[in-house]
């Protein structure tokens, strides 16, 4: 009898992750969402992708109002893309937490200068939330 657990068998969630598309610098980007009175932007450590150990450079924002946590993490990495389905997404924000994001945090990220757009994403699959469950 096994130990392990399959990728079959595992059922992670994760709450709904946005993509934004920009054309502004990763440092630029940060510089926009910190100059709104409603978030605290900090760097973060490089996230690392799951399988491919490729470094994705990334802010920690936390939203004044609820002190919710997010992070925004640059889709392109050192190797690969952290969230490979969505090639044209160059960045991804995603909840710290089980909670779903606050649809007002995506509302004043969505209206900020620089950014073309914030969506949210189709749920990854079971691979591609291996990259993701290892943020909380």
């Amino acid at each position: 009898m096994s130990n392990h657990f399959t990728l079959d068998e595992l059922e992670l969630e994760y709450p709904i992750i946005y993509g934004i598309s920009t054309p502004l610098r990763h440092i630029k980007l940060g510089f926009e969402i910190e100059s709104h009175p409603d978030f605290l932007v900090e760097f973060y450590e490089d996230v690392e992708s799951y399988l491919d150990k490729s470094t994705h450079a990334s802010f920690l924002i936390t939203y004044l109002e609820d002190e919710t946590e997010l992070l925004l993490i640059r889709n392109k990495g050192t190797k690969s893309l952290f969230y490979p389905r969505y090639k044209t997404v160059d960045y991804l924000l995603c909840a710290r937490s089980e909670e779903e994001l606050n649809p007002e945090i995506i509302k004043l990220i969505a209206k900020l200068k620089g950014i073309s757009l914030c969506f949210a994403l189709e749920k990854p699959q079971k691979k591609e939330i291996l990259n993701f469950s290892q943020l909380q």
